[in-house]
């Protein structure tokens, strides 16, 4: 049974190069989160004979954990969602109730405290003009807080635009490395440094929109395509401000996406801004109500003049309430009484009582107008801290699982130090195996005749 050692031993460097230079790049690599280690597969050669004829290199291949990472891109879809949305509902609720300075709350007692005062002294020009500046802080506080929430909600929304083009960009890549990818299978080459890279840009996608990953690089959002092979698809949106949408670009047509299936940043996004005018209508729906109960009380008095019919604020359905031009200290309806009998106030009593009606409000009901808005108050605030909440979770959910990952598919130098030495040992030996195999062919050649 014959054995080429020469062929051997070249086979065996040939080896151990791709082996070292699979650690070196390991090792160059160790600080890369988006790189995972290498190693280089090889195949022992059979000789016709059965023998062995040396080491075959199959390729260079990366450590992989497919489950964790959709695990992985599930929780950075939820993290930067979480991550959104926090931001947006938290600087709503500080628009709610200010750290400093009047809420919509105290403007709202004092309206009804200086109705009280009103029912006592009801020909008092003084208190008269105080209840009608009440009635004006009431409805700039509305207003403000109202154009505030809309505020928000439009610079949240303000983002929408950019990070569709991040997403696009991101898209555009992964179609081109799929490409890439494909040629370099097809020609039996590694696709590692290829499929790290597009493993991350699954990664910042997931963290854009939510987006979903198969194992040949096809991306979805809420089961619509976004890459199909190396083929991208162009994300753009719809409407603009509350009624803004997404749709991805087809060659016959465009496919809607639903926002409720959108995660990541702009699903946070969408859905902080959705909550931020959703409290701004309930808001807006509460001052629209007091007020309103407030102008049909107030038109069935009489002023000092003797005029009847007078509203105090202008409702506009949807809109803040704003104080009725026409109010003035004369025909502010005090008075129950045609005749303006001196100290009857029973008026401005029946609208100072309007604190504690109940039902005004048709979606809180059983609840006065300050209860109604400590209900809106709480709910949102409930909201903002289980947001919170949520954020905090999903991190350390992603942490702990890139953790495990870095595990399983980082680069850990002693392993790759210890690797280092055994294939330099290996290169050694297989020198040396050339080297015999050289010095018996010369020994041959100078001693057989």
């Amino acid at each position: 049974m014959s054995v080429n050692l020469a062929s051997i031993g070249i086979s065996g460097i040939f080896a151990a190069e791709a082996q070292i230079a699979a650690v070196e790049s390991n090792i160059s690599n160790a600080s890369n989160p988006n790189y995972s280690v290498e190693s280089v597969n090889l195949q022992a050669t059979p000789s016709f004979n059965g023998a062995g004829a040396g080491v075959q290199i199959l390729g260079t291949t990366r450590a992989e954990a497919p489950y964790l990472d959709t695990q992985i891109n599930s929780a950075q879809s939820l993290e930067s969602y979480n991550q959104a949305f926090s931001q947006a509902t938290t600087l709503a609720q500080q628009i709610l109730a200010p750290s400093s300075g009047s809420d919509l709350s105290s403007a709202l007692q004092n309206m009804f405290n200086a109705f009280t005062n009103l029912s006592a002294s009801p020909q008092d020009a003084t208190v008269r003009s105080a209840a009608i500046a009440s009635l004006s802080q009431f409805a700039q506080t509305d207003q403000s807080l109202s154009s505030g929430l809309a505020s928000a909600a439009n610079s949240q929304l303000l983002q929408v635009g950019t990070l569709v083009t991040q997403v696009n960009q991101a898209s555009a890549q992964i179609a081109q490395l799929n490409q890439h990818i494909n040629a370099s299978q097809a020609s039996g080459q590694s696709g590692a440094a290829l499929e790290d890279q597009r493993d991350a840009l699954v990664n910042q996608l997931a963290g854009l929109i939510g987006a979903n990953a198969d194992a040949s690089g096809n991306i979805t959002v809420g089961g619509v395509p976004l890459v199909s092979g190396s083929s991208a698809l162009t994300l753009a949106t719809t409407g603009s401000g509350s009624s803004i949408g997404l749709e991805v670009t087809l060659s016959n047509g465009a496919l809607p996406i639903d926002a409720t299936q959108v995660g990541g940043t702009l699903g946070g996004v969408l859905s902080g801004a959705s909550n931020t005018l959703q409290l701004r209508s309930q808001v807006d729906d509460l001052a629209s109500s007091i007020a309103g109960a407030m102008n049909t009380q107030a038109s069935s008095g009489y002023g000092l003049d003797g005029s009847t019919g007078t509203n105090l604020f202008t409702v506009t359905p949807g809109d803040a309430v704003s104080v009725n031009s026409a109010l003035t200290v004369q025909n502010l309806g005090a008075s129950a009484t045609a005749a303006g009998v001196p100290g009857d106030g029973s008026n401005a009593a029946a609208l100072a009582s309007i604190a504690s009606e109940q039902g005004l409000i048709s979606s809180i009901p059983d609840s006065t107008p300050g209860e109604a808005f400590s209900t809106i108050s709480s709910n949102f605030g409930t909201l903002v801290q289980n947001a919170t909440n949520s954020q905090q979770q999903s991190q350390a959910t992603l942490q702990s699982l890139t953790q495990l990952k870095s595990s399983i598919t980082g680069v850990s130098l002693n392993d790759q130090l210890t690797q280092l030495i055994q294939y330099q040992n290996l290169l050694e030996a297989s020198g040396r195996a050339v080297q015999a195999a050289s010095d018996i062919t010369q020994f041959l050649v100078q001693n057989v005749t």
